[in-house]
């Protein structure tokens, strides 16, 4: 067993979040590059294809190798039996999307959704098996080597998509990029892990018998994310227009990019809440959705206040339209943080079932809530139920599931949120209302943080300014400590 403390955590959270910070900036400004050079009907093209390798993408055998963090590396059948279904299933769905890409071009009505979808399906052979070597990376937490990884193939990406653009590839740009960053995702995994794999054409039966429940469980949980999560894509395109889906994707994109720095820390969280008991665990997860919630709630907070003017600045007027939707979004996003802390939660206790079986149950309450808000309220109407639906409502259940999984008191659970979320809703009312200029809109921001900072330090009774503080002063004496010795 790898021996963690709290100096490995802090450190890895650290290499994690730099790479995570380095690959998303790189992207964000390929980003704008793009929205710039393209128009919101191409983008909308993209998010087309996306909703077939989005879903292709759930059976990378990154998926399924996550079984390899949960149970270790000293089984040898079962990691090599693991790797090689990996590998099989990789192949299969190269097939697949490559076929998937004709019907859906079909449905759209747009041709070059075909090629766009053959081409990303090539990610498939490039990236088969690194999966596994990526596990075994995280489960040793050597995230230095990962955070390098991300941040190379990071940065491939953005050349990729900058290259291709400055040479008028239009959305092609988007399918150069991935298949760029998978090709350097790849060979990084397998030159770090130096793990010597046996690939096997019929992986071990009786080995792959111990995991197929909890494989199963993680493959149901991705696809019941992928359903709610993607629906509204489909129904956007389908009803509204590939122009609206560009405006929905560039929103939805911008609101979940700090939620999406949440899935590097959760391969920390998994790899120590796996490894720790009972209350040891609540214990680690109460600190993180504390965490979570005191600065994520900060950072949702100041979004949404310079939402009107930073989007239109950045990216163009031709993209005020995504502001709105951008606002209404961020209500999922904040909530999809403190589920996928949950759901990983549930992942270490050996519980991954019920997190498939919660994800499950959303599918026939979501899918009709976004017809009903396609209809109602076309594009913004489709954003507030993903709001409603799969952001308040999603996340109690996901308390709840956990509170009753793990045994442990709900109230444990939700009161480390409850002041920070407060008290950001209670910050954007104020300062919304307040009758500024437009010439002075970036002062709502300045505003907005100095009413959350000093409800939240009354309120705490200070406790949660020291715990800030006291963390990161312990995190640089032990950086200080690491680099002496």
């Amino acid at each position: 067993m790898t021996h963690i403390t709290t100096k490995k955590i802090a450190s890895s959270g650290l290499w994690l979040t730099a790479s995570f910070g380095f690959a998303k900036v790189s992207q964000l400004v390929a980003q704008i590059f793009l929205a710039r050079l393209l128009s919101p009907e191409d983008f909308g093209v993209w998010g087309m294809v996306s909703i077939v390798t989005t879903l292709s993408a759930l059976f990378k055998d990154a998926a399924i190798a996550m079984v390899l963090v949960q149970r270790g590396l000293d089984d040898k059948k079962l990691v090599n039996a693991v790797y090689s279904l990996g590998v099989n299933i990789s192949v299969v769905m190269f097939i697949v999307q490559a076929l998937a890409g004709f019907p859906l071009a079909k449905f759209f009505d747009r041709p070059l959704v075909f090629p766009l979808t053959l081409t990303v399906a090539c990610i498939f052979l490039i990236g088969a098996g690194a999966g596994s070597h990526g596990a075994v990376l995280q489960r040793q937490m050597k995230f230095r080597e990962l955070a390098i990884t991300d941040s190379c193939a990071g940065f491939a990406r953005f050349a990729g998509a900058v290259v291709c653009a400055f040479f008028g590839g239009g959305v092609w740009c988007f399918a150069v990029a991935e298949v760029t960053m998978s090709i350097v995702d790849a060979l990084l995994k397998r030159y770090f892990s130096g793990y010597s794999f046996q690939y096997h054409f019929k992986p071990d039966k009786q080995a792959i018998r111990e995991v197929r429940a909890y494989i199963s469980s993680l493959i149901g949980i991705n696809l019941a994310v992928y359903v709610n999560t993607n629906a509204d894509n489909l129904i956007i395109g389908r009803l509204i227009g590939a122009t609206s889906l560009g405006y929905y994707n560039l929103a939805y994109q911008l609101a979940m990019l700090p939620t999406f720095a949440l899935s590097q820390i959760n391969r920390i969280n998994l790899s120590v809440m796996s490894q720790r008991d009972d209350d040891g665990r609540k214990i680690y997860l109460c600190q993180m959705l504390e965490m979570y919630a005191v600065l994520y709630a900060a950072v949702y907070g100041v979004g949404f206040v310079v939402a009107p003017w930073i989007i239109p600045l950045v990216y163009g007027e031709q993209w005020k339209a995504a502001v709105s939707i951008f606002q209404i979004v961020m209500i999922f996003a904040y909530a999809r943080g403190f589920m996928s802390i949950l759901g990983t939660a549930l992942n270490a206790i050996d519980k991954p079932n019920i997190n498939a079986a919660i994800n499950w149950i959303l599918v026939p309450l979501s899918i009709p809530a976004f017809f009903v808000g396609a209809n109602l309220g076309g594009v913004r109407g489709v954003a507030c139920a993903v709001a409603l639906v799969m952001g308040i409502g999603a996340s109690v259940w996901f308390w709840l599931a956990v509170s009753h999984a793990a045994k442990w008191n709900i109230m444990d659970l939700l009161k480390p949120v409850i002041l920070p979320t407060l008290t950001i809703t209670i910050a954007l009312l104020t300062v919304i209302n307040l009758p500024l200029s437009a010439s002075l809109d970036f002062l709502q921001a300045l505003l907005l943080i100095a009413i959350y900072v000093v409800i939240l330090s009354i309120f705490s009774m200070g406790r949660i300014p020291r715990l800030c503080v006291n963390l990161v002063k312990r995190f640089l004496s032990k950086q200080a400590s690491g680099e002496k010795s």
